[in-house]
């Protein structure tokens, strides 16, 4: 990962003891909308876990029952380590945490039945490599969520990526129809 993507790897890894403390109910209002819309089967990705918010969201609402395997992904490793203690709690034998970057998935083509990426795109050296990551480790739903007030969002609702929900900061779009603009197959 590249200049932002290196110098936001090291605030997350630094600030990461309390990042549910302050960004819990911010999150938990994006999985709320989403979730509403897409619902977590199968085999499913959450690309940029941080702490596994997303993880204990899904069990805590009860959806974990249609989840085969639950891959937490995480570029920090200090967040993952987090992650890894809500995986513990919730059912390690279903869930696995990976250190990796979102721009260079280490996963196959077609894997995933659904993909989350909540506040990340925002953060990313390439916002289009990482969309085709994204698009390129599913066979089913992209969910991703964006600030607002930056410009991204409107790049990838120009390309065609659908609006499915709106929080007080956010909005989240699904962003598989977006394959053949960004090139996958």
């Amino acid at each position: 990962m590249g200049g932002k993507g290196r110098l936001i790897r090291e605030k997350y890894e630094a600030t990461c003891k309390g990042y549910d403390e302050l960004y819990r109910s911010e999150q938990f209002e994006k999985y709320f909308v989403a979730l509403k819309k897409v619902r977590p089967r199968g085999l499913v990705l959450d690309a940029g876990c941080g702490t596994g918010l997303l993880l204990e969201f899904i069990a805590g609402w009860g959806s974990f029952g249609d989840v085969e395997a639950f891959v937490c992904l995480d570029y920090s490793r200090c967040m993952l380590s987090i992650a890894s203690y809500r995986i513990r709690v919730v059912d390690g034998s279903r869930c696995f945490p990976i250190l990796a970057n979102v721009e260079s998935l280490p996963f196959g083509s077609d894997v995933f039945d659904v993909v989350y990426s909540f506040t990340v795109l925002d953060l990313v050296d390439d916002l289009w490599g990482a969309v085709r990551e994204l698009l390129r480790v599913s066979r089913g739903p992209v969910v991703a969520s964006l600030l607002k007030r930056l410009p991204y969002k409107d790049e990838l609702l120009e390309a065609g990526a659908q609006l499915i929900g709106v929080t007080e900061k956010d909005v989240i779009l699904r962003l598989d129809n977006l394959k053949e603009v960004v090139g996958v197959a």
